[in-house]
């Protein structure tokens, strides 16, 4: 799994309430249009007049294919070019459960005397 971090500038005068509403409904079109797609937490923090978004992907392709996809490119036309940040996700807890890479076990190789469940 890989993960992408992306953070846009508001403008000074921003509408911190519309853009929170324009968060849900790109949640919305984003849940139902992109391939590879685990978990985004869309983020506003007026303190720093940053929003955006911490995204997993089932891969670095997935990832890729949504930055060139028409949703991002009207995101970046109505909002300017963000900073991006792209890693690969070492370990995932989603609804307590721990994800990790499926050659973790072969990696750590006895390492560890009890070795945590996982769904890969």
């Amino acid at each position: 799994m890989h993960a992408t971090t992306i953070r846009f500038t508001a403008p000074a005068n921003a509408d911190w309430e519309a853009l929170r509403h324009h968060l849900v409904r790109l949640a919305f079109e984003m849940c139902h249009k992109t391939p590879g797609l685990h978990s985004t937490a869309l983020t506003v923090a007026p303190e720093r007049r940053e929003f955006g978004g911490n995204y997993v992907w089932e891969s670095q392709g997935d990832a890729d294919a949504f930055l060139r996809s028409d949703l991002w490119k009207g995101e970046v036309a109505r909002h300017g070019q963000p900073r991006l940040e792209r890693a690969e996700v070492g370990a995932y807890i989603e609804e307590g459960d721990v994800l990790f890479p499926a050659d973790f076990e072969e990696r750590l190789a006895g390492s560890q005397p009890e070795q945590p469940s996982s769904r890969h």
